[in-house]
């Protein structure tokens, strides 16, 4: 049987698979009603949820598999795609995952989740534009890579069986990245991260073998995963500009401050839209379809990328990309070793991180900082600063603040709750502070308007399926009651059953998000990354740990690793 902290993982993966590949399908179809996506959306963060508990069900595996078989048949079938191909993908599918040792079949759900290009070879037109066929030669070999270290039983030790099986993931995940942005951008000729793509899915499997120390291997892999996420990154960025509202707002806000104003005075959206050639019905409207002019967002939004555009920068999206990287690379400091290459994969297969925070620009530093908070949560002093910089930067961030306290009530006691709440205050007042004694009415008019003001409905959440699916559209005060009530109650769940749902604390604030008038895609990119972020089982250092031996493989007659005897080793 696999072990909980696998089950956990794969069911992050798997949902950051299910997540992507809905995500892919909307982008293709380009607009109208689409309750799939709504549908990808609620099973993405189901799965989430399942794997929330200490020890999710035995027979979550399952559920996560029908949840992306009816993901990828629902998206082939939409495009009009090849329906026996997509059959045979899913005969193959349930083949390997019989196949596969039991302690991993969680993993091969991941894989045939993960692997999203799919979507293209099984599509109407798989080499349709310059699609490379050297990519779709990596995109093919990659799978096949990653079944045979699925299937392989050559490695006694848990841990290395994990990280081969790791780095398969790993590999798929980046070439679905670079696969997925030709979808965006199209390249004449073959760029340098298709050739990437290449040398990561030809080197990693060498990696996995190789008489190489394991954090050496692992350092190797994932650097030349991440260099491969950046290169494809850097093709987005390079081959489209701004697009959204979202990005234009810290942009033209940071502008404003450093030409002497009080942006939440000055700042008027369909004049940022303007200034960058957006168009103008991307807007954001309220109810009655007027238009939104005010500065929402709070002000670290723009304090962040204000002495960049003070030294020229003109795009602030590549700030974004390298947030992204550097907490990345923090997180893998963090995480044991054999775990590595499965939490890389988490992120650089995630199609929502990429088109949401790095093509859109949707600032990303809130759940940055909550993932450094939670990383760190046992320093007394970062963990609840970063928390408070993050409410300082976007209102998300304020829906995770009281869970992170609960949590640190049960973890440290009421007064360490009460001094890191302090703490918290402080640093999310800060950055705001001179702007709301400026003009207060300003700032308040414009920070309440997404929670407050009556915004059009929209989002991918429960919202959508009133919209497009067959449920009716609500008054926007029910999604409000919704939202508040289930606040209050995954609070007192997450107080009433800590031990068994630690990681609560970090999932649980997304629910009223999902359940809300206005749930964004940019919201949620960020859950399975939190989620392996808060698992103590992960974590190198922290004081929730259990006594027990964490493992890959729980109850299994194989011989446990030495990373795995000694939990806290911060080995490299």
């Amino acid at each position: 049987m696999p072990s909980s902290t696998l089950l956990r993982a794969a069911l992050a993966l798997t949902a950051t698979g299910i997540v992507s590949a809905a995500s892919i399908r909307h982008a293709l179809e380009e607009g109208g009603a689409d309750i799939a996506f709504a549908v990808g959306y609620a099973f993405y963060l189901s799965l989430i949820l399942i794997a929330t508990p200490r020890h999710p069900p035995r027979w979550s595996p399952l559920l996560a598999f029908a949840f992306a078989a009816i993901t990828y048949v629902a998206a082939i079938l939409t495009l009009n795609g090849n329906a026996l191909a997509v059959g045979l993908y899913l005969v193959a599918a349930v083949l390997g995952y019989i196949a596969t040792p039991a302690a991993f079949r969680p993993l091969t759900v991941a894989a045939f989740a993960l692997w999203t290009p799919a979507i293209r070879f099984f599509g109407p037109e798989p080499l349709a534009g310059a699609f490379p066929p050297l990519l779709a030669f990596a995109s093919v070999l990659s799978l096949i890579n990653l079944v045979a270290a699925l299937l392989d039983r050559s490695a006694r030790d848990p841990d290395e069986r994990l990280r081969r099986i790791g780095l398969g993931l790993l590999a798929v995940a980046t070439v679905a990245t670079v696969v997925e942005r030709h979808l965006v951008v199209e390249s004449i000729v073959v760029a340098p991260d298709d050739v990437m793509a290449l040398i990561v899915v030809g080197v990693l499997p060498i990696l996995a073998v190789a008489p190489l120390r394991p954090s050496t291997r692992d350092a190797l892999a994932t650097g030349l995963a991440l260099a491969t996420f950046v290169l494809a990154a850097m093709a987005l960025l390079y081959g489209k500009g701004y697009h959204v509202d979202a990005v234009t707002v810290p942009h033209v806000a940071a502008q404003q401050l450093l030409a002497g104003h009080n942006p939440y005075t000055t700042f008027d959206l369909p004049a940022a839209l303007a200034q960058f050639g957006i168009n103008p019905e991307l807007v954001t409207h309220y109810e009655d379809g007027s238009v939104l002019r005010s500065l929402n967002y709070p002000a670290l939004n723009f304090l962040l990328v204000a002495p960049f555009i003070a030294l020229g920068a003109t795009d602030i999206r590549w700030i974004y990309l390298v947030e992204i990287l550097a907490l990345v690379l923090i997180l893998l400091r963090k995480v044991r070793i054999p775990w590595r290459p499965l939490v890389a994969a988490g992120v650089v297969g995630n199609t929502v991180i990429v088109r949401q925070n790095i093509l859109a620009g949707v600032d990303p530093t809130w759940w940055a900082l909550l993932t450094i908070a939670w990383i760190f949560v046992e320093s007394r002093w970062l963990s609840p600063i970063a928390v408070g910089l993050a409410m300082a930067s976007r209102q998300p961030a304020w829906f995770a603040a009281p869970f992170y306290l609960v949590g640190i009530w049960k973890r440290s006691g009421r007064a360490e709750a009460v001094r890191r709440a302090a703490i918290v205050v402080v640093a999310a007042l800060a950055p705001n502070l001179p702007f709301v004694i400026d003009n207060p009415s300003a700032f308040f008019d414009g920070v309440g308007d997404p929670m407050l003001g009556a915004l059009a409905p929209y989002g991918v959440g429960f919202v959508r399926l009133g919209l497009d699916g067959p449920f009716p559209l609500l008054p926007r005060a029910i999604y409000g009651g919704l939202s508040a009530v289930s606040f209050v109650i995954l609070i007192a769940v997450l107080w009433r059953f800590w031990r068994k749902v630690p990681i609560g604390a970090l999932i649980f604030p997304f629910v009223p998000l999902y359940l809300a008038w206005r749930s964004l895609q940019n919201y949620f990119g960020s859950i399975p990354l939190l989620a392996m972020a808060g698992d103590d089982e992960l974590i190198v250092g922290t004081a929730a740990e259990r006594p027990e031996q964490v493992t890959a493989i729980a109850g299994s007659p194989m011989p446990v690793a030495a990373s795995a005897a000694r939990p806290t080793s911060t080995a490299l």
